[in-house]
C-alpha cells in the first residue's frame, strides 16, 4: 500500500475493508440513481450489458462482500481461536474485490476488455477472501467449528456464482447470469448473513440484556441455510419455491420473537439488529402469498425486501457496531446513526412498494427511492470513514 495512507488505515483488518465497501455502495448508488433518472429525461444512458442485468451484479458482488472480509478477518480468527490474517492479506483482498467493481462499472461505458478485467480482479479477491478464510479454518484447534464452516460453504457458492458471472460475460449467454444471481443471492449472501446472525444477536442481546437467555440452537441454524438454499435451488430449476418459503416465514417469524425483538427496543443499537433480522420474515411472507395466489404479480418485492430491508439495514446495523466498538467509543447508537438507519428502512419499505404502484409512477418512484438510498449512505459514511483513518479513541491496539 501506499506510504501516504495513514498508518491507522493499515492497523486493523475491518478499517480498509469497511471504508472501500462504504466507496463501493455510494459509487454503484450514484451509479444506479444516474441511470435510472436519465430514464426520465430525453438521453437515456445506455450501459453496456442490459442495466437491469448489471444492477443485480454489482450489487451482489460490489457491496456485501467487503463488508464481509472486514467482518469475517476480524470476528473470524476469534471464533476459531487462531491468528488473524496478515496485513498483506487482509490489505490486498479488498482492495482486488475493490478494483474489480470499479472495473465492472468502468466496462459499462468503455467495454467488454473492462469488465473482464474487472472480473480477474474480482475474480482474484473473492479466490484470496475464500482460501484464506479455508486457512483460518483448517488451523483452528476448536472442535465446535460450525458457524465457520457454514460461511465458509457460502463462500465457495459465492466463488461459483463469480465464476458464472464469467461464463456469462464471456458467452453473452443469460442462462449463466441466472446462475450467478441465484448463487450470489441464496447460496452465498444470505446464507453468510443468517450465520453472522445466528452466532452474534443472542450473544449482543443476553449481554445488554441478561434477562434474555441466548438461544441459538444448531438444529435452527441448519433449517435457516437449508431453508436458503432450497429456495435457491427450485428457483434455478424454474420450480415453486413455495415448499421452503411458507416454512421460513414461520421460522424466522419465530425466531425474530424468540431472539427478543419487542425487549431489544430498550437499547437502539441492539435493536437495529433485531429490527433489520424482522425483515425476512416479510420478505418470506410475499414470497409466500406469491406462490399460493400466482394471479398477483408482486414482482420484485420479496427480493428487494430482502436485499435492501435485511441486507442493506444488517450492514449498516452491524459494521455501525463493530466501527465504535473497534474505535473504542461507547456502543451506542446517536440520534444520527438512528435518523439514518430509519431512513434507510423507509428506502426498502418505498422500494417493496413500487411493485404496486401505477406504472406511471414507476420510473419516477425507482429513482427516489436510488436518491435517497445514495444520501443515507452519504450520510453514514461521512460519520464513519473519519473512524478508520485515526487510533482509536482509548488508545489500544486496533
Amino acid at each position: 500500500m501506499p506510504d501516504t495512507l495513514p498508518p491507522a488505515l493499515l492497523r486493523a483488518p475491518h478499517r480498509l475493508a469497511f471504508l472501500l465497501g462504504m466507496l463501493s455502495a455510494l459509487l454503484l448508488f450514484a451509479a444506479w440513481f444516474a441511470e435510472l433518472a436519465s430514464r426520465l429525461g430525453p438521453h437515456t444512458i445506455t450501459p453496456l450489458i442490459p442495466a437491469v442485468m448489471a444492477h443485480a451484479l454489482l450489487m451482489l458482488y460490489g457491496i456485501f462482500p467487503l463488508f464481509m472480509t472486514g467482518f469475517i478477518f476480524t470476528a473470524g480468527p476469534r471464533w476459531l481461536g487462531v491468528a488473524p490474517p496478515s496485513r498483506a492479506r487482509y490489505l490486498l483482498t479488498p482492495g482486488l474485490l475493490a478494483a474489480g467493481v470499479a472495473g465492472w462499472l468502468a466496462g459499462l461505458a468503455l467495454g467488454k476488455s473492462w469488465l473482464l478485467t474487472g472480473l480477474l480482479l474480482y475474480g482474484l479477491g473473492f479466490a484470496s477472501l475464500t482460501l484464506c478464510f479455508a486457512g483460518l479454518v483448517w488451523r483452528s484447534p476448536q472442535q465446535d467449528r460450525r458457524h465457520a464452516l457454514v460461511v465458509l460453504a457460502a463462500f465457495v457458492l459465492g466463488l461459483a456464482g463469480v465464476v458464472a458471472a464469467g461464463c456469462w460475460l464471456f458467452s453473452g449467454n443469460g442462462a449463466y447470469w441466472l446462475i450467478m444471481r441465484d448463487l450470489a443471492l441464496w447460496g452465498f449472501l444470505l446464507p453468510v448473513f443468517l450465520t453472522v446472525c445466528h452466532r452474534m444477536l443472542p450473544f449482543f442481546t443476553s449481554s445488554a440484556l441478561p434477562a434474555n437467555q441466548p438461544w441459538r440452537p444448531y438444529s435452527l441454524l441448519a433449517a435457516m441455510v437449508a431453508g436458503s438454499w432450497l429456495h435457491g435451488l427450485l428457483v434455478l430449476t424454474q420450480h415453486s419455491s413455495l415448499l421452503a418459503d411458507l416454512p421460513l416465514t414461520l421460522l424466522f417469524g419465530y425466531t425474530s420473537w424468540r431472539w427478543g425483538l419487542l425487549p431489544a427496543r430498550k437499547v437502539k443499537l441492539l435493536w437495529m439488529l433485531h429490527l433489520s433480522f424482522a425483515w425476512l420474515a416479510v420478505a418470506f411472507g410475499l414470497y409466500t402469498l406469491a406462490g399460493l395466489l400466482p394471479s398477483l404479480s408482486l414482482g420484485l418485492a420479496p427480493l428487494h425486501a430482502i436485499t435492501v430491508g435485511f441486507f442493506m439495514t444488517m450492514v449498516i446495523a452491524f459494521v455501525s457496531r463493530v466501527t465504535l466498538g473497534h474505535a473504542g467509543l461507547p456502543l451506542q447508537a446517536g440520534t444520527w446513526l438512528w435518523r439514518i438507519y430509519l431512513a434507510v428502512h423507509v428506502v426498502a419499505l418505498t422500494r417493496v412498494v413500487a411493485d404496486f404502484v401505477p406504472p406511471a409512477w414507476v420510473a419516477c418512484l425507482y429513482a427516489t427511492v436510488a436518491l435517497t438510498g445514495l444520501l443515507a449512505l452519504l450520510g453514514w459514511s461521512r460519520q464513519l470513514i473519519g473512524l478508520y483513518l485515526k487510533p482509536r479513541a482509548d488508545g489500544q491496539a486496533g
